[in-house]
């Protein structure tokens, strides 16, 4: 690059900068306070990385922050040693991967299907104003516990995936988000739909779901966290054992009824009665969740943006 390259460049940094009201500085100290926050987002998740492949007798005595002392893969390993220990957590695992995938795809699907018809203009849709009252009702005013008990018993929803599932159909944030967005989309296509005979569900299924699909990514993945990380939900209406997705599962380790299990083990295997086990299970159940994200990275970007103002 030659110098008056270089002094080009200068220039319009320096317009950019004025344009926009920070200086050199400012942008720095931004991204110092960014970077600070982010390290503490990151740093407990780095700290149970460290303790899980970690040996047990450094982690309880409290000699790991960051970096794994007495490298092992046993805290792993402990998991699958023991029938007692594996087929639960194979089984927790499976069920969650159920609920969360079945779950999400369900929940989408109908949200996008109910956010089109409420997205479209009072005339032809004279009776969305009650309905969104409705929603906003129940986003901000939530079920009380014991009717909400009664009603999933009475639907004979008990001791079944589907009563995480079906409850949370349509999420009311999720449903305004995918309305703000059909109302983003250009009339002009829909008429030009009509022009040629489509009906409104081919307006929706045609013209309305497949522009959408950074909206669609960006609830999916919040469904879909949502209901990796369900509990309240198994803890209330699933009885059986074999059915409980892997929170629950978590939560008995955490409050050492697996490792009760693990005591006729306890004598032979110092990994039985540890805190780096823990930090592994939760290792275990962090990471598949995460692993989905870099599928839908792209759209997510896009759809996250939801709703701000546009230039």
């Amino acid at each position: 690059m030659s110098a008056d390259d270089r002094e080009r460049v200068k220039v319009s940094q320096r317009f950019e900068y004025k344009k926009t009201g920070v200086s050199t500085p400012g942008i720095i100290i931004i991204y110092l306070f960014l970077l600070l926050v982010c390290l503490t987002m990151l740093f407990p998740f780095i700290h149970e990385l460290a303790k899980s492949f970690s040996y047990p007798t450094e982690v309880d005595a409290g000699r790991v922050s960051v970096w794994p002392r007495e490298f092992t893969f046993g805290n792993y390993h402990f998991f699958f040693r023991y029938d007692l220990l594996r087929e639960p957590l194979i089984r927790s695992f499976f069920n969650s991967i159920y609920i969360t995938i079945v779950g999400t795809v369900w929940s989408v699907f109908f949200t996008a299907m109910m956010a089109f018809p409420l997205s479209r203009p009072r005339k032809e849709f004279w009776i969305s104003p009650i309905i969104m009252g409705v929603v906003i009702f129940s986003f901000v005013f939530r079920a009380p516990l014991v009717p909400y008990f009664l009603a999933i018993r009475a639907y004979g929803l008990m001791d079944s995936h589907w009563a995480i599932i079906i409850p949370h159909t349509i999420i009311p944030f999720h449903l305004i988000l995918m309305l703000t967005f059909y109302r983003g989309l250009p009339e002009e296509l829909f008429d030009s739909c009509r022009i040629d005979g489509g009906g409104d569900f081919r307006l929706f299924w045609q013209i309305a779901l497949p522009l959408s699909k950074a909206a669609l990514a960006t609830i999916g993945i919040f469904t879909a966290v949502m209901l990796w990380n369900i509990f309240l939900h198994a803890v209330l209406f699933i009885r059986t054992a074999e059915l409980n997705p892997l929170q629950v599962y978590v939560r008995g380790v955490m409050i050492a009824e697996v490792t009760v299990l693990a005591q006729d083990f306890a004598q032979h295997d110092p990994f039985a009665v540890s805190q780096s086990i823990k930090s592994s299970l939760i290792l275990m159940t962090t990471v598949p969740i995460i692993v989905v994200y870099p599928f839908l990275q792209r759209y997510f970007i896009k759809g996250a943006l939801l709703g701000a103002l546009k230039a």
